[in-house]
């Protein structure tokens, strides 16, 4: 209800004062004037006048209102249940309560329509119930969110009154409540990338992975391998070059660079679409990278709602990384005018000799060209995820780049519910 609306519910309760008062002068006047049936009608308007204020006074006392989530972390197009709870402890019954709850933009529920609200970004959805004294009554709701993000559910509004309808009373609940929803986590097929080898084939000889104390066997030669690495004896034995094989002495690390620029000049704005295409391909690759053995870091070049400037989540192995990174782009607020070849720069002096950077942009800008080369050449590999434009880079050994097509977002959403 909105502030119309209740000083309307005011006024026309403060009407009925007077009119309880004219009604007992009735009652009087029937009484001396010996006219029982005047009497009788005054008394009835004030048994109703005095019911209905009753009913303004306690309506809402000891009325507990409640909103339960089955789950507060889902993603896109999954099934989440809401519960809403009433209880009445009183004698009083209610023959009528109405609820608004506020609902964010961005989730749809199949047994209710939901109302427009004056609120921004917001729906309303109105239950209207009828409750027995000493009752407690549950109603659920199905909701299903239609993107990633925080959602945010505002107060409730409880509004009840006398079975007459001549007075009303209201009650404003701060029930809040917030929803994580994460990017949709699909297989990297989905994006036309091979889940085989995302970032490329990857090179034998990798001096920061393999511990050359500790020696694992041979396996047939790959182009880069060091000729001191050459196993001349199974060489000669097999007929084919052999070179040899040390266990990793640390584990592979990737960095994940998310851009969330779309444009050239930040005051463009932003292609939705892209940018939650990009978002969904860095969910996966994070996946991905765990799933195959690497330590994954994110870097985004963009805030989380509430947290600081930049995104910086260091790379780790941790049983609860993925769910970190999700989290993280959940709650990732799409604005920025900082550069992903700047954080590109700051962050890889960090990063080990020899870390895979897989940057996730829609904008290969030539700046970011020149930066993916310079790192290229001392010794990171690297992997472009390019969302739209092809870049003007070509592919080579430990430097692999992927043009992807945008993915509509109804696709990313029906794919993982």
């Amino acid at each position: 209800m909105d502030d119309a609306a209740a000083l309307f519910d005011t006024e026309q309760a403060d009407r009925l004062p007077p009119l309880l008062g004219l009604a007992c002068l009735v009652v009087l006047a029937g009484l001396a004037l010996r006219q029982p049936l005047l009497a009788f009608l005054g008394a009835v308007v004030a048994v109703t006048l005095v019911l209905a204020l009753l009913w303004r006074r306690v309506g809402l006392r000891a009325v507990h209102y409640t909103r339960q989530l089955s789950t507060t972390r889902a993603f896109p197009g999954e099934l989440i249940t809401m519960e809403l709870i009433l209880e009445n402890n009183k004698l009083l019954p209610l023959p009528w309560l109405e609820v608004e709850d506020d609902i964010p933009d961005g989730l749809a529920t199949r047994e209710a329509q939901l109302e427009p609200s004056f609120k921004p970004k917001t729906h309303v959805l109105r239950t209207l119930f009828g409750i027995r004294p000493y009752e407690r009554i549950r109603r659920r709701y199905t909701l299903i969110p239609q993107r990633r993000g925080v959602f945010r559910f505002g107060s409730a509004r409880l509004r009840t009154g006398d079975p007459f309808g001549l007075a009303f009373t209201r009650q404003e609940i701060d029930e809040r409540t917030e929803l994580l929803v994460y990017p949709p986590l699909l297989p990297l097929e989905v994006f036309q990338v091979p889940a085989e080898h995302p970032l490329g084939e990857r090179s034998p000889l990798r001096p920061f992975l393999e511990d050359p104390t500790r020696y694992a066997g041979v396996r047939p030669y790959a182009p880069g391998d060091a000729p001191r690495r050459i196993h001349w004896a199974a060489t000669a034995r097999t007929g084919e070059v052999q070179v040899k094989h040390f266990e990793p002495g640390a584990t592979p690390l990737l960095a994940l660079f998310l851009d969330i620029n779309t444009f050239q000049h930040y005051w463009e704005g932003l292609d939705p679409e892209k940018l939650e295409h990009a978002i969904a391909l860095c969910a996966a690759l994070a996946r991905w990278g765990l799933d195959a053995g690497y330590q994954v870091g994110l870097y985004v070049n963009a805030p989380q709602a509430g947290g600081e400037r930049l995104i910086r989540l260091p790379a780790s192995r941790h049983p609860r990384q993925l769910q970190r990174i999700l989290e993280a782009l959940a709650r990732l607020v799409p604005y920025t005018g900082y550069r992903i070849e700047r954080l590109l720069a700051s962050e890889a002096r960090m990063l080990p000799w020899g870390a895979t950077l897989a940057v996730i942009t829609a904008l290969v800008t030539p700046e970011l060209e020149r930066t993916l080369i310079r790192l290229y050449r001392e010794g990171h590999t690297i992997a472009l995820f390019a969302v739209g434009d092809a870049p003007s880079l070509p592919s080579r050994p430990g430097f692999v780049i992927h043009t992807l097509e945008d993915l509509p977002n109804a696709t990313m959403a029906a794919s993982s519910a």
